[in-house]
């Protein structure tokens, strides 16, 4: 594969969307996604201060995965309110949470900076959403406005500029460092902000927020059965028109379809781990 030219650690800020779209096969990422960081999206929650009965006020939230956590945690006495700009994420949600008939769950299509309701909600929640935003403190200062006082944020963000460092794999996987780079360029150059989760401090504190407290957690993924590795290549494929659009080459549609099974057998045949993205959790009361 040739690699793509490097686009620089975070691109052009100042075009910033969410460059993976939605799919049906962007969606199923999103589901995978969901398994693999539920675990560290409850704990945010948790130490966050979610608790049972609040309002709480979901940014991007995709295909519901965050918001059936967050409902779990609030209860039938609480609610939760998702809102993402995605018609069709949104659709795929209301799908989710009527399923298990939950009804303190609603979502609604909306930009982030176009929401207000002022004091309306005890918690503001949100999962790899800042990196997409041009300007992510300017984004969480709008929207922090719709808590009331004494209300709780949380944020999770992905510090995807760790993994190219090379110390990704053990033992090294090519493979692996190949999609790592790759993928970092094109995010990158989209735009995103790869160490949004290293700045997350700093966001909350420009955002007007006191200074959360933060903390840097990953998770390790092998064998012959993870999910990651399906993951892996969804993310890529998503990826594959704003490859184009930026002029970095690489992978095609057809090397997506193996991508996967390489990648398992690459790994599973050492085996050896790979460290999934690494994530920064945030979380403040106002």
């Amino acid at each position: 594969m040739k690699q793509p030219a490097d686009s620089g650690p975070t691109g052009s800020r100042g075009d910033t969307r969410y460059l993976l779209g939605h799919t049906d096969n962007e969606l199923r990422r999103l589901d995978i996604q969901g398994d693999l960081y539920r675990d560290i999206t409850r704990r945010a929650f948790l130490e966050g201060g979610v608790e049972p009965g609040m309002r709480v006020l979901e940014i991007g939230c995709g295909t519901g995965d965050v918001s059936l956590t967050a409902a779990s945690l609030v209860g039938s006495c609480g609610s939760l309110l998702g809102i993402d700009r995605g018609p069709a994420a949104i659709e795929a949600a209301r799908k989710k949470i009527e399923a298990r008939g939950l009804e303190n769950v609603e979502f609604e299509v909306s930009e982030i900076e176009e929401f207000h309701r002022p004091g309306s909600f005890d918690a503001l929640i949100g999962r790899f959403i800042l990196m997409h935003q041009p300007d992510a403190a300017r984004a969480l200062r709008s929207i922090a406005r719709s808590l009331r006082p004494g209300g709780v944020v949380v944020m999770i963000e992905s510090h995807m500029e760790l993994l190219t460092t090379g110390g990704h794999s053990e033992p090294l996987s090519p493979l692996y460092d190949e999609i790592v780079r790759w993928k970092s360029a094109v995010v990158g150059g989209a735009g995103a902000d790869l160490r949004a989760g290293a700045r997350l401090r700093s966001t909350f504190v420009r955002a007007g927020l006191p200074a959360p407290e933060t903390r840097l957690e990953t998770r390790l993924e092998g064998g012959a059965d993870s999910p990651y590795y399906e993951y892996v290549a969804q993310s890529v494929r998503s990826m594959l028109p704003e490859a184009k659009r930026l002029g970095l080459g690489g992978y095609t549609e057809a090397d997506v379809e193996g991508l996967a099974e390489r990648l398992r057998s690459e790994v599973a045949g050492t085996g050896g781990s790979l460290i999934v993205w690494p994530v920064v959790v945030a979380h403040t009361r106002i």
